[in-house]
């Protein structure tokens, strides 16, 4: 089958690349003129959030040597890299501008740099990130008047921009706490920090160990509250011992406000007020998202050097930003870095762009890969997790077992309730996201053991119990799914009831 991909980032060529091991004709479609999604737009000096150990495709490792937390110009190198050596067809600077459904897939209607044109598939598979869309609206009173500059990270290309500037940065995202430290490194007078609600930074250690190996092991993520629990040993643990799964949160919390300097009593009334503003009011467990704190981000915070400030911008004075709190911040720069829309796929037909419009947290999709409603449509990259890659390659290896015949759909009302479910218990037991129903988040075991399972495969990836429920797991745990899943063919299998 002739099979399309949308995007050209990590996503996109993990599941070209995955696909391409059934016998299928991969094309990817990329709108600019780079490949690497998110990694194209990235603002000057920005890093891995996660460790580059378990961000790599699961047979491909990085060809050259890299930080720990590398660059992005190391991870489009990589991308680059993955590209050429697994042979991938990649248009760029190919727009897809509409999707028409046919008797067989869908024409693809495309702008090229030799004009328009449209190409048949059998397949279309969307892997349009979650970060390379609009950003966020903030349309704040005022603005007009405001003498001072006003901008996005996605504006940033020097840091040099922040020297002896007053700046105020609104968000507490991935992207603001970066543009903090970046504006107090780079010489600002002042920096201010302007958050509606405190979240969850993680910190680069506990205890002494890297926190993306402590969050890899199943002795981790299995006291997770999820929506489904595939392994016998969590099921039973979440049923029968609830108070156990409570205590192992409180114990998680108190380690990383331990390791932030949250709970510790400091000598300076001001700097413990600061602290209480930014200390999270929820579990843990409560955030899908995870964000790594910047190297000396809450150092600064204890010392004054960014000034947090709990209340929502409201508008703008000819010098200032206004807050919610009735307070003004005088800056001469107001960095908004207040996410992204959910995706909008304007290339998708009305009907069912109108669908997915109706829910504000994004449309939960059937085990984050397929909608109930559309044929030969799929979407990669929609499971995002702490080990995204092999996420979207297991996922991939569903969803080609799918097409193939190998595994057998309940009809569309039954997956549809199936999504509802999985929504209707994000929406009661996380904090709202604008891209809620595309997070799988540290319940990675729990969705790619129900994908193994459905594929006839071993969910259990370690050689002994004992290095399966201590050691971290790796990419690697996962390259020999495809050709477990090809021994394992035989009757086609059903999709297992485990979200009911």
């Amino acid at each position: 089958m002739r099979i399309a991909i949308i995007g050209s980032g990590v996503s996109g060529i993990a599941a070209a690349k995955t696909l391409k091991r059934f016998g299928h004709e991969i094309v990817l479609f990329e709108r600019s003129k780079s490949i690497g999604g998110v990694w194209a737009l990235a603002y000057p000096n920005v890093r891995l959030q996660n460790i580059a150990d378990h961000y790599r495709f699961t047979d491909f490792d990085w060809p050259f040597k890299r930080d720990q937390h590398a660059t992005a110009t190391d991870v489009l190198a990589y991308l680059n890299a993955a590209i050429a050596h697994f042979a991938l067809d990649v248009r760029l600077e190919h727009k897809v501008t509409m999707l028409n459904e046919t008797a067989d897939g869908w024409r693809v209607d495309l702008e090229t740099p030799d004009g328009t044109r449209s190409e048949e598939f059998g397949y279309v598979i969307v892997a349009a990130g979650h970060y390379t869309h609009e950003k966020a609206e903030l349309t704040l009173p005022g603005r007009e008047a405001f003498t001072g500059t006003v901008m996005t990270e996605r504006d940033l290309r020097d840091p040099s921009i922040f020297k002896d500037k007053r700046v105020a940065v609104v968000g507490l995202g991935k992207s603001a706490v970066d543009m903090a430290i970046f504006a107090k490194r780079g010489g600002a007078r002042q920096v201010h920090q302007v958050f509606r609600e405190a979240r969850w930074l993680m910190p680069n250690k506990i205890l002494g160990q890297d926190i993306a190996l402590m969050s890899a092991s199943r002795m981790s993520t299995m006291f997770e509250p999820a929506w489904v629990y595939p392994g016998t040993m969590t099921r039973l643990l979440h049923k029968y011992s609830p108070l156990g799964v409570k205590i192992n949160s409180w114990i998680t919390d108190f380690l990383v406000r331990r390791q932030e300097g949250l709970n510790k009593r400091q000598p300076d009334a001001a700097a413990d007020a600061r602290l209480k503003l930014i200390n999270p009011r929820y579990p843990i467990s409560r955030q899908l998202r995870g964000t790594l704190a910047p190297d000396g981000f809450f150092d600064a915070i204890t010392d004054g050097s960014i000034e947090p400030h709990l209340a929502s911008a409201t508008g703008f004075s000819d010098k200032a930003l206004l807050l919610s709190d009735g307070s003004s911040i005088e800056a001469d720069l107001v960095m908004l870095a207040v996410g992204f829309k959910t995706p909008d796929l304007p290339f998708l037909p009305a009907s069912i762009r109108a669908a997915m419009a109706e829910n504000p947290d994004g449309t939960q999709l059937y085990r984050h890969v397929i909608h109930p409603r559309m044929q030969r449509l799929a979407f990669a990259g929609f499971n995002h997790n702490p080990f995204h890659i092999p996420g979207v390659e297991t996922a991939s290896i569903w969803l080609g077992a799918m097409i193939a015949g190998d595994i057998v759909l309940p009809s569309a009302d039954e997956m549809e309730a199936s999504t509802h479910r999985v929504r209707d218990w994000k929406r009661k037991y996380t904090i709202f996201e604008p891209t809620r129903a595309y997070w799988v988040s540290n319940r990675f075991h729990n969705y790619l053991d129900t994908l193994l399972m459905e594929l006839g495969v071993k969910p259990g990836r370690k050689s002994n119990p004992i290095a399966e429920f201590f050691a971290p797991y790796e990419p690697t745990d996962y390259a020999g799914v495809f050709d477990e899943y090809q021994r394992a063919k035989g009757k086609p299998r059903r999709v297992l009831p485990l979200d009911t």
